[in-house]
């Protein structure tokens, strides 16, 4: 809407001081879809909002000839060679200057919200969108671009700004915090299904956010208290099949520099056979839970192996499910997540921002951590997509 009042705004008071010249080429004359030439360039009459240059027109305050009003909606003479469904319901990059249009998939949507909300982060991008004329078909094609200035933020601190650490126990000064999940939006944090509870402690009732140590002093732990657990229906402990669940914290978390959320995997294969795990928990087998968030780069296992390193088991009664789970690990290397890193993400950058991660895992189980070849079995998130959405964006 803001993005409407504007344009309308800027073409009541700037309509007339158009530099560009504009004349008609059929008699339709500033109808919508009437034929218009701009400083020589052929164009059409069309709506602004379907005008993907006209963004940096009136960015840069050169506005684009105006043919008429229709309404309130300026109709604009374009010389685009393409035109666009609706610039209003796009989202430009700041670190790359390309554009993605929202398309009705709710996590992928909102994904664009929280990035058009948030950004920039790290290093600040200037995007704008540029155009070449082609000059077979005389109009122009837009085209992105970004250019970077260093900012100054400690990208060790803001690296992972959507890891929680969640705590179980009495009360939040003794709670303990042996699980992670992910933020995800204002309210929820995506976990695995056997982080909801604890034998020894009971359910989870915390989260924090915005720390990269456990020590870290209090004023930089952001905690909320945990509304209400949902795990996923077909989770039946203790078997590790559905081990995902989301929590709905008891008030709305507040986006900063260190806290935001992530994007959730949306399409059905990743695109890279690579993977980033994060978590605070032990550093090896039989060794002390982590102080300082650690992260570890993994490769993905082929489903031929994962079947053989996961045959049936009490927990796992049909072996390896490739359609629900991974395994990722290191084959030259000792890498893997261990005990106390449980419900953490697996995830990626995101193509579409280097602000973003995008979380195509959570951390479930896994064979003796702390070995060489070792792996860890992880929820495939894209599987339960649809039930995320209908929990967290009904």
């Amino acid at each position: 809407m803001l993005f409407k009042i504007i344009f309308v705004l800027c073409f009541l008071c700037k309509c007339g001081l158009a530099d560009d010249k504009m004349e008609f080429m059929d008699s339709a004359q500033g109808l919508p879809g009437s034929k218009c030439i701009r400083d020589g360039v052929e164009g059409v009459c069309t709506s602004i909002y379907t005008c993907l240059t006209a963004v940096q027109d009136v960015k840069d305050k050169k506005y684009p000839p105006l043919c008429k009003y229709q309404g309130e909606t300026p109709i604009i003479c374009c010389t685009d060679c393409e035109l666009v469904n609706d610039t209003r319901n796009m989202y430009i990059s700041q670190t790359s200057g390309k554009w993605y249009f929202r398309n009705g998939q709710k996590a992928r949507d909102k994904c664009l919200d929280y990035m058009q909300e948030l950004e920039p982060c790290g290093d600040h991008f200037t995007a704008t969108i540029a155009k070449d004329l082609d000059p077979e078909r005389n109009c122009y094609v837009p085209r992105p671009t970004a250019v970077g200035v260093v900012g100054g933020n400690d990208a060790e601190r803001s690296e992972f700004p959507h890891m929680a650490l969640l705590g179980y126990g009495f009360d939040e000064d003794s709670a303990q915090w042996i699980c992670a999940g992910s933020l995800i939006s204002e309210n929820f944090i995506l976990t695995a299904g056997h982080c909801i509870s604890s034998p020894s402690l009971g359910q989870v009732k915390y989260v924090a956010l915005g720390i990269l140590k456990r020590t870290d002093p209090s004023d930089l732990w952001q905690k909320y208290h945990v509304k209400r657990i949902i795990a996923h229906p077909g989770y039946k402990p203790p078997s590790k099949y559905n081990d995902i669940a989301l929590l709905e914290t008891q008030t709305r978390v507040t986006f900063s520099e260190g806290v935001r959320p992530a994007c959730l995997h949306f399409e059905e294969v990743a695109n890279d056979n690579k993977a980033v795990a994060t978590g605070w928990g032990a550093l090896g087998r039989r060794r002390e839970l982590a102080d300082t968030l650690q992260s570890v780069y993994l490769e993905e296992f082929p489903e031929e192996e994962c079947t053989k390193l996961y045959p049936q088991h009490r927990l796992l009664r049909r072996g390896f499910d490739f359609s629900t789970q991974m395994c990722y690990g290191h084959h030259g290397e000792v890498r893997d997540t261990c005990e106390g890193d449980s419900g953490g993400p697996l995830q990626n950058r995101y193509h579409i921002s280097s602000c973003q991660y995008t979380v195509i895992g959570i951390t479930s189980t896994g064979r003796q951590c702390g070995i060489l070849g070792s792996t860890g079995l992880y929820t495939r998130v894209y599987t339960y997509l649809h039930w995320i959405e209908s929990v967290v964006w009904p």
